[in-house]
Protein backbone atom coordinates (compact mmCIF):
# COMPACT_ATOMS: atom_id res chain seq x y z
CA UNK A 1 0.00 0.00 0.00
CA UNK A 2 1.06 3.47 -0.81
CA UNK A 3 0.46 6.58 1.57
CA UNK A 4 -2.21 9.20 0.63
CA UNK A 5 -1.87 12.59 1.34
CA UNK A 6 -4.25 13.77 3.26
CA UNK A 7 -3.17 17.07 4.65
CA UNK A 8 -0.88 20.18 5.82
CA UNK A 9 -1.57 22.52 8.58
CA UNK A 10 -0.18 25.24 10.10
CA UNK A 11 -1.11 25.49 14.25
CA UNK A 12 -0.41 28.10 16.81
CA UNK A 13 -1.17 28.15 20.32
CA UNK A 14 -4.77 29.06 20.02
CA UNK A 15 -5.73 26.90 17.89
CA UNK A 16 -7.96 23.98 18.94
CA UNK A 17 -9.73 21.47 16.86
CA UNK A 18 -8.48 21.72 13.07
CA UNK A 19 -9.73 19.95 10.06
CA UNK A 20 -6.83 18.29 8.03
CA UNK A 21 -8.71 16.55 5.58
CA UNK A 22 -10.81 13.33 4.30
CA UNK A 23 -9.87 9.75 4.13
CA UNK A 24 -11.89 7.15 2.89
CA UNK A 25 -10.65 3.81 4.14
CA UNK A 26 -11.20 0.37 2.13
CA UNK A 27 -13.61 -2.41 2.91
CA UNK A 28 -13.14 -4.80 5.40
CA UNK A 29 -10.54 -2.92 7.20
CA UNK A 30 -9.80 -1.53 10.83
CA UNK A 31 -6.82 0.56 11.16
CA UNK A 32 -5.86 4.01 9.83
CA UNK A 33 -1.74 4.66 10.30
CA UNK A 34 -1.47 8.44 10.06
CA UNK A 35 2.71 9.88 8.87
CA UNK A 36 3.22 12.79 10.62
CA UNK A 37 6.42 15.25 9.24
CA UNK A 38 6.69 18.39 10.90
CA UNK A 39 7.91 20.70 8.12
CA UNK A 40 8.11 23.87 10.47
CA UNK A 41 10.59 24.30 12.24
CA UNK A 42 12.11 21.80 9.77
CA UNK A 43 15.10 21.20 11.94
CA UNK A 44 14.35 21.80 15.51
CA UNK A 45 12.52 19.45 17.46
CA UNK A 46 9.49 20.83 18.48
CA UNK A 47 9.81 21.09 22.32
CA UNK A 48 6.21 23.49 22.90
CA UNK A 49 3.29 20.95 22.24
CA UNK A 50 2.26 17.80 21.22
CA UNK A 51 -1.77 17.20 19.47
CA UNK A 52 -4.43 14.86 19.51
CA UNK A 53 -5.60 12.89 16.46
CA UNK A 54 -8.98 11.43 15.59
CA UNK A 55 -10.58 10.06 12.22
CA UNK A 56 -14.24 11.14 12.83
CA UNK A 57 -16.99 9.69 10.86
CA UNK A 58 -20.96 10.12 11.37
CA UNK A 59 -20.80 7.80 13.96
CA UNK A 60 -17.72 10.08 15.96
CA UNK A 61 -14.59 8.93 16.81
CA UNK A 62 -14.91 5.15 15.71
CA UNK A 63 -10.96 4.31 15.53
CA UNK A 64 -10.13 6.28 18.68
CA UNK A 65 -7.69 9.23 19.53
CA UNK A 66 -4.13 8.83 20.11
CA UNK A 67 -1.61 11.47 21.31
CA UNK A 68 1.11 12.32 18.29
CA UNK A 69 4.07 14.52 18.15
CA UNK A 70 6.11 16.13 15.16
CA UNK A 71 9.36 15.45 14.12
CA UNK A 72 10.92 16.89 10.75
CA UNK A 73 11.98 13.04 9.91
CA UNK A 74 8.55 11.91 10.30
CA UNK A 75 6.32 9.40 12.66
CA UNK A 76 3.85 6.94 12.11
CA UNK A 77 0.85 6.95 14.25
CA UNK A 78 -1.72 3.60 14.49
CA UNK A 79 -5.83 4.59 14.95
CA UNK A 80 -7.38 1.20 16.08
CA UNK A 81 -9.80 -0.13 18.23
CA UNK A 82 -9.08 -3.30 17.10
CA UNK A 83 -12.80 -3.82 15.31
CA UNK A 84 -14.32 -2.01 12.05
CA UNK A 85 -15.68 1.11 11.92
CA UNK A 86 -19.32 1.18 10.38
CA UNK A 87 -18.69 3.72 8.76
CA UNK A 88 -15.64 4.24 5.71
CA UNK A 89 -15.27 8.01 4.94
CA UNK A 90 -14.06 10.18 7.55
CA UNK A 91 -12.16 13.01 8.19
CA UNK A 92 -8.74 13.17 10.05
CA UNK A 93 -8.36 15.48 12.87
CA UNK A 94 -5.29 17.32 14.91
CA UNK A 95 -5.95 19.21 18.42
CA UNK A 96 -2.92 20.98 19.53
CA UNK A 97 -1.59 20.95 23.35
CA UNK A 98 0.33 23.23 24.37
CA UNK A 99 2.52 21.90 27.27
CA UNK A 100 4.79 24.51 27.58
CA UNK A 101 3.81 27.83 28.63
CA UNK A 102 6.77 29.52 26.71
CA UNK A 103 4.72 28.79 23.37
CA UNK A 104 1.69 30.51 24.57
CA UNK A 105 3.50 33.36 26.27
CA UNK A 106 5.77 34.26 23.15
CA UNK A 107 4.66 37.63 21.84
CA UNK A 108 4.66 36.67 18.25
CA UNK A 109 4.29 32.84 18.36
CA UNK A 110 5.88 30.34 15.90
CA UNK A 111 3.54 28.40 13.84
CA UNK A 112 4.28 24.28 14.14
CA UNK A 113 3.57 23.36 10.79
CA UNK A 114 2.62 19.56 9.90
CA UNK A 115 2.11 17.25 6.95
CA UNK A 116 0.10 14.31 6.95
CA UNK A 117 -0.54 10.90 5.04
CA UNK A 118 -2.38 8.33 5.90
CA UNK A 119 -3.17 4.30 5.03
CA UNK A 120 -5.46 1.94 5.88
CA UNK A 121 -5.18 -1.45 6.32
CA UNK A 122 -6.21 -4.79 8.88
CA UNK A 123 -4.28 -4.75 12.04
CA UNK A 124 -5.94 -8.08 13.00
CA UNK A 125 -6.74 -11.25 10.99
CA UNK A 126 -10.21 -12.09 10.96
CA UNK A 127 -12.83 -10.97 13.64
CA UNK A 128 -12.20 -10.45 17.17
CA UNK A 129 -13.04 -13.88 19.10
CA UNK A 130 -14.80 -13.01 22.18
CA UNK A 131 -14.78 -15.60 24.94
CA UNK A 132 -12.01 -17.98 23.87
CA UNK A 133 -8.71 -15.56 24.81
CA UNK A 134 -8.06 -11.83 26.17
CA UNK A 135 -9.05 -9.68 23.03
CA UNK A 136 -7.63 -7.30 24.06
CA UNK A 137 -4.35 -8.15 25.89
CA UNK A 138 -6.22 -7.59 29.20
CA UNK A 139 -5.23 -10.92 30.68
CA UNK A 140 -2.75 -11.70 28.70
CA UNK A 141 0.67 -12.81 30.26
CA UNK A 142 2.81 -10.79 28.16
CA UNK A 143 5.63 -11.09 30.59
CA UNK A 144 5.57 -14.54 32.23
CA UNK A 145 4.57 -13.71 35.76
CA UNK A 146 1.87 -16.66 36.14
CA UNK A 147 -1.44 -15.08 35.20
CA UNK A 148 -3.89 -17.97 33.48
CA UNK A 149 -7.30 -17.77 32.70
CA UNK A 150 -9.91 -19.57 31.84
CA UNK A 151 -13.71 -18.66 30.63
CA UNK A 152 -16.58 -21.21 30.85
CA UNK A 153 -20.35 -20.43 31.17
CA UNK A 154 -19.57 -16.48 30.99
CA UNK A 155 -17.38 -17.03 34.02
CA UNK A 156 -13.74 -15.70 33.77
CA UNK A 157 -11.76 -17.45 35.90
CA UNK A 158 -8.18 -16.00 36.18
CA UNK A 159 -5.13 -18.03 38.33
CA UNK A 160 -2.41 -16.10 39.70
CA UNK A 161 1.03 -18.28 40.41
CA UNK A 162 4.31 -16.88 41.68
CA UNK A 163 6.88 -17.86 38.67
Amino acid sequence: MNWEGVGSIEVGPQDREVLVGPFLMDADQDTIWVKITQTSPPDDTWNYSYGLLSWRTVQGRELGTVKVYGHPDGETFKLSTGLPPAERYGDLYFTPRAYNRRWISIDTPPTWSLSFEAQSGQAIAGPPVFGTRATLGVFADAVNAGVSFAIRESLARILLTKP
